[in-house]
Formats: C-alpha cells, sequence, structure tokens
C-alpha cells in the first residue's frame, strides 16, 4: 500500500484550492510569507523553546488565535522547517473544522508534529495545506514544466519557494510532470514513502519496512558508502520485479544522508 493516499482525493482537491487562493491573493508574484498572512488575519505568534514538546501550536482564548513556534525543533525563525510549521498552523486557522473546534471549545489545543509524520486526519490536512499554500499549484507547475527531471530541479524548487527538499520532493510527487518516489529511512528501517501516480513500480523489495541492501541508502546503512551524488541503480534494486526484462530497468536514485536518517529521491533513467 502507497503512503502517499492519505487524505481522500475531495480532502486533496479543496485543500489545494483553499490553500492557492491565500497564497494568490496576499502573494500573486513572490515567495510566500506565512507570518505576514498570520498578521494579516490579526493571528498573534511567538517563537520560543518549548523542548520535544510541539513543533506548532495554535491556540484560542477569548476569540483571538495565537500560533506557537518551537525553536528547539527548527533552526531558527525563519528556516524551511519554520515556515513549513508556521504554514501547517495556519492550516488549522484556515480549514473551517478546525478553526471552529477551537473557537467553541470543542477540540482543545493540540501539539503538532509536522513533515507528514502523525497519522492523525486533522494533522495530515493541516501538513497538506502547508505544502500547496507554500508552493501554489499553478506557480510550481510553470516553473518545472519541460524541465528534464534530475534531483537538481527539486533543490531549485526548493530555493524558490523556500522549503526543505523533502516537502518540495512530495509537492512534486503530487503534481510534478515527471514520476517519482520518495523514501525516508531511519536507521536502516522505511518509516515512509510516497510516489507519483504514474510511478512504474508500486512495491519495495522487502515491503514497506526494511531497506533493500543494494540501494544507496542500505549501502549507506550496511557498508558506510556515503554517496552524495546521483546514482544509477536497476530496478531490481528497489523493487518486487517478476518480469526479467524489467529488473534491470535503469533508474537514478539520489540520496540525502544526515547520520541516522536519509531521504531517496528516486527516477526512471
Amino acid at each position: 500500500m502507497r503512503k502517499n493516499n492519505f487524505l481522500s482525493e475531495y480532502d486533496t482537491f479543496s485543500l489545494n484550492e483553499l490553500a492557492s487562493d491565500i497564497s494568490d491573493y496576499y502573494f500573486p508574484n513572490s515567495q510566500i510569507d506565512p507570518i505576514l498572512i498570520a498578521q494579516k488575519k490579526y493571528i498573534t505568534y511567538s517563537f520560543g523553546n518549548y523542548s520535544d514538546a510541539f513543533d506548532g501550536l495554535l491556540e484560542c482564548e477569548n476569540g483571538k488565535f495565537h500560533i506557537y513556534i518551537n525553536l528547539d525543533r527548527m533552526e531558527h525563525a525563519y528556516s524551511e522547517r519554520s515556515r513549513f510549521t508556521f504554514g501547517h498552523e495556519l492550516g488549522h486557522y484556515f480549514i473551517d473544522d478546525h478553526r471552529n473546534s477551537l473557537a467553541k471549545g470543542l477540540s482543545p489545543s493540540h501539539c503538532s508534529f509536522t513533515g507528514f509524520q502523525s497519522k492523525n486526519k486533522a494533522e495530515r490536512q493541516a501538513d497538506f495545506f502547508s505544502s500547496c499554500l507554500l508552493m501554489p499549484e499553478n506557480r510550481f507547475r510553470q516553473y518545472c514544466h519541460k524541465k528534464k527531471f534530475e534531483f537538481r530541479v527539486i533543490q531549485e524548487l526548493a530555493k524558490k519557494f523556500g522549503t526543505s527538499i523533502s516537502a518540495t520532493s512530495l509537492r512534486f510527487c503530487s503534481i510534478g510532470p515527471h514520476p517519482i518516489m520518495v523514501v525516508y529511512a531511519y536507521e536502516n528501517n522505511i518509516k515512509w514513502y510516497w510516489s507519483s501516480s504514474d510511478f512504474p513500480f508500486k512495491y519495495l523489495k522487502y515491503g514497506k519496512d526494511k531497506l533493500p541492501e543494494d540501494t544507496v541508502a542500505g549501502e549507506y546503512f550496511n557498508l558506510g558508502k556515503k554517496l552524495n551524488t546521483t546514482q544509477q541503480i536497476f530496478a531490481m534494486d528497489w523493487f518486487n520485479i517478476w518480469n526479467d526484462s524489467q529488473a534491470q530497468k535503469p533508474f537514478f536514485e539520489h540520496c540525502l544522508i544526515n547520520g541516522r536518517h536519509t531521504l531517496s529521491i528516486i527516477w526512471e533513467h
């Protein structure tokens, strides 16, 4: 089962429309600044040190909303992760059900951990909203239209929209013109993976948990090989293949390595 089907088609369509409209209204020709959107909506905010309690939190008291961003889990207040977290909390505000539940006291202020980690539907909706807000669909598509795909395209998009490589890669999975797969692993175990709807293979070699040994990510954990450039691999390295002619299909893998974490972007040659 592919893990990118975390929201219904209706959710993805409506959230994308909502976030894109907000982006186009406030920042039709420039990079989106979620802090300025909060100011325009009279939402107060603060950056503080809250250990590992949360990434962000939206609070409503006496009808007024306040956003908390935890700097202990961010590089700094204007980092890509901070921007995404701020966008996530704005999602809780702009999504009617979330805002109304908070305003009426039907839902307590809750701690958010962003980055598509949560299994909670409301958290995933807010994550998706943030992705759409920071990377509006029309602008995103226009920028990568007719570009030959390589890892550099993801880097350029991330820089243009002020987003992390992981968030940009996942947005590309959803609306990019070239099919890719993104796999995140921690200590040699797959934590999540997403793929474009038209990606040619759906099933990973050892299922959804174990990293295959012959991948770039797998060789890092098992052999200590740290390859920082795009590497050619074959379909059989990552995927369950029953057709011998497809097993040798050439693919590329670009693996970002950070200690016990790896993020692999995979695409067909």
